[in-house]
């Protein structure tokens, strides 16, 4: 069954797919299409038409939430990084580490690798078992990667364990 968010997703993408098909876009028909979606959602909700525990976890709330955070918060250092190495500014140094994982830290492998490719200058080249290799473009870009802070917020999304 559907979660209730991914209900409401499901509902507002297609009021979406019908205001562009009849060309009928406005603040009017869109607050409409969130207030309708919401309230069809809660009421299926209510009925037990839908469980709140959904399977896929990328259809939860929280996924969106983490990685959002991370678009977020790295997307004027990326616009830096790449004015950065357009003008050759400052020398670069790029580095490779090797990182243990402890016991507390382990998550989906996926998860934990889109998160570390999205922070800016980084890149995960593998992980294997306890440890996990990343590449970086300069040192500093490494010294910002908390990567316990990456693996609770990982955990939080995580809630039910299907991943």
């Amino acid at each position: 069954m559907l979660h209730i968010f991914n209900l409401f997703l499901v509902l507002f993408a297609f009021w979406g797919a019908l205001m562009f098909a009849f060309n009928q876009v406005s603040w009017l028909y869109l607050f409409f299409g969130i207030l309708f979606s919401a309230l069809v959602s809660m009421a299926s909700a209510r009925l037990k038409l839908i469980e709140k525990n959904s399977e896929f976890l990328y259809l939860y709330f929280g996924f969106y939430r983490h990685f959002f955070k991370i678009f977020v918060g790295d997307f004027f250092s990326s616009i830096a990084l790449l004015i950065s190495l357009a003008c050759r500014k400052s020398p670069f140094h790029p580095v490779k580490h090797k990182v243990k994982l402890q016991q507390n830290q382990r998550s989906h492998p996926a998860l934990l690798i889109a998160s570390i490719n999205m922070i800016t200058g980084l890149s995960c080249l593998s992980l294997k078992d306890d440890e996990i290799v990343i590449y970086a473009v300069d040192q500093r870009y490494f010294d910002r990667l908390n990567l316990k802070k990456i693996c609770a917020d990982l955990r939080r999304i995580n809630d039910d364990h299907l991943l």
